[in-house]
């Protein structure tokens, strides 16, 4: 290094000329290329697009089945619990067997009431065989005392025979009908002792264990509760007064579950209620009024369960390839424009021009984009959505969309 410094120093005065006009051209590239910063355009911008866009209402409300019912399932016969085949979130179907109660002790009377009954039938057969007789006697008798043949004191002991005999068959015939209706009560309180599910559902409550004994008495012991068609879940959303007037039947609804994070279930609004709940009063400033909106949701895998919270996103309106605009665009006025517009509209851009404000007409607005439906606008232009130099522009950050503001 020496070594050429020291030739560069006794060179001619043009060698030394030449170096130095090196040496700064080579400072000046060095700071041109990693320490001046790229200039910064006026305006951010970006392309007029073709997109899908949705209307969204955003709402959160419990699950609860559709059918509400519960049944209580109890116990008609006392005895012991020989077998449960349930337990709680059990799916039953209509005469599902739940439970066992013992059946020694009513197939016990069973027997004795059948024996009763076969006892009473043969009672009955004799009594109906002896009043025939006693019928066919005092019908003789009475012919034989129209010719004389007879007294009438021979006819009328016929006639008490007759008339016993057929009490004794009516007393035979009542005897066989409570017989018979013990037999009947007998086997229905051997049916009752198989508890079986009266609906289609799904157990909530289990309060008896094998081995316990159950007494019916004046009210009959609860066994099971049981809830009718877990299949079939609504949600019952509040919705704002702002909002409602956008919500029909029919409408597709996405949902999510505290429960199952990132996944998204689906539904759809069934009603619209028009009852609704005013929440203004002297003292709360922020009064509202919100309306309920039932959704249909399938459950066939019982995954939802009654109570939850879901939080729902209600597509209004869908729209396909459609011309869109960032919301940005349609609250954005220039720094140095002071004119208010009457007309929605945006600030196109084409190079080496200034920008120049076009009227739009405007469809659904989005959480970020606005459907343009008309106006001076083409796909793939460009349009301001902002300026890079906030401070000196007196513009403020854009907030939310609350739809677009004309300027």
């Amino acid at each position: 290094m020496k070594t050429i410094l020291g030739k560069i120093f006794h060179s001619p005065w043009w060698v030394k000329l030449l170096v130095l006009l090196l040496v700064a051209a080579g400072a000046w590239w060095i700071k041109t290329h990693y320490f001046t910063k790229p200039s910064v355009p006026p305006f951010r911008t970006t392309e007029v697009k073709r997109g899908d866009i949705a209307d969204l209402v955003e709402a959160s409300g419990p699950i609860n089945p559709v059918n509400t019912t519960q049944v209580q399932v109890g116990a008609l016969v006392s005895g012991e619990i020989l077998k449960i085949y349930v337990d709680y979130n059990s799916e039953v179907k209509k005469g599902d067997l739940m439970a066992v109660i013992d059946q020694t002790q009513i197939l016990a009377a069973l027997e004795e009431a059948r024996a009763s009954l076969s006892s009473a039938k043969e009672s009955l057969s004799s009594a109906q065989k002896a009043y025939e007789l006693a019928k066919r006697n005092y019908e003789r008798y009475q012919v034989l005392y129209q010719k004389n043949y007879v007294s009438k004191v021979d006819l009328e002991g016929y006639e008490l025979s007759y008339v016993n005999a057929k009490s004794a068959l009516n007393a035979a015939q009542a005897s066989v009908v409570r017989a018979q209706s013990n037999v009947d009560s007998a086997e229905k309180n051997l049916s009752n002792t198989k508890i079986v599910s009266p609906i289609d559902g799904v157990v909530l409550t289990r309060k008896v264990s094998e081995g316990q004994t159950i007494t019916a008495g004046f009210s009959t012991p609860e066994l099971f509760v049981v809830a009718q068609d877990m299949t079939k879940m609504q949600i019952e959303a509040k919705v704002s007064e702002a909002d409602i007037v956008k919500i029909k039947p029919g409408q597709h609804v996405s949902f999510t579950l505290d429960g199952y994070v990132g996944e998204k279930f689906s539904g759809s609004v069934r009603q619209v209620r028009t009852n609704y709940v005013d929440t203004s009063s002297s003292s709360n400033a922020n009064s509202s009024t919100s309306y309920t909106v039932i959704v249909d949701v399938d459950n066939q895998d019982l995954r939802l369960k009654p109570g939850m919270t879901a939080t729902l996103t209600i597509y209004t309106q869908e729209k396909k390839n459609v011309l869109t605009v960032p919301n940005e665009a349609l609250r954005f006025s220039p720094s140095f424009n002071k004119k208010t517009y009457e007309n929605t509209g945006v600030w196109k851009v084409q190079k080496g021009q200034p920008p120049v404000r076009v009227d739009v007409q405007i469809g659904i607005i989005a959480t970020k984009n606005t459907e343009i439906t008309g106006g001076e606008l083409q796909e793939g232009e460009r349009i301001i959505v902002g300026e890079n130099n906030l401070k000196a522009s007196g513009t403020t950050p854009m907030m939310g969309p609350r739809g677009p503001r004309r300027r």
